[in-house]
């Protein structure tokens, strides 16, 4: 009876301890899909890991706020702004990014270059922000790119 009790609460042990390892690992899935990090995406779950051009442009622009975040630089207060400004722009093309993937595939080519241009300058960005206050006109102009692709995107091309 005794090992009954003891096999029964091993079993249970083992059982809760798998939950919370899946429980954890679906959490840092999540979090590796969020182009800025605490801030939820309505990206689907599979382009954290997806080879389609959609999941790799949002992957991208993950990849670029986090580079923009591991510089150490991007704490003084002349790049505080800019950084901020930067991720909501990425978050803005992202979810751009998100919509023209629900359209219909015979229809999503145009608008899918359009995104991947505005990928394309939210990246340029992000080396001139990286590179610091000496190249403080090419973060200068790499932004007012950002904003001219988004301003394309929002009047739908």
């Amino acid at each position: 009876m005794t090992l009954v009790v003891v096999l029964v609460l091993f079993v249970a042990a083992a059982a809760t301890a798998a939950a919370v390892v899946v429980r954890n690992g679906r959490r840092q899935y999540a979090a590796a899909n969020q182009v800025v990090p605490g801030t939820a995406t309505s990206a689907p779950a599979e382009w954290a890991g997806a080879h389609t051009p959609e999941a790799r442009m949002h992957r991208r622009l993950r990849d670029a706020v986090e580079a923009v975040r591991a510089n150490p630089a991007m704490a003084d207060a002349w790049a505080l702004d800019a950084r901020v400004t930067l991720e909501q722009q990425a978050l803005a093309v992202d979810e751009r990014l998100i919509a023209v993937a629900a359209l219909p595939e015979r229809v999503r080519a145009e608008p899918l270059a359009a995104v991947a241009s505005a990928v394309d300058a939210v990246e340029v960005a992000v080396a001139s922000l990286v590179a610091g206050p000496a190249e403080r006109q090419g973060l200068d102009r790499a932004m007012a790119e950002v904003q001219d692709r988004m301003a394309q995107l929002q009047q739908g091309g």
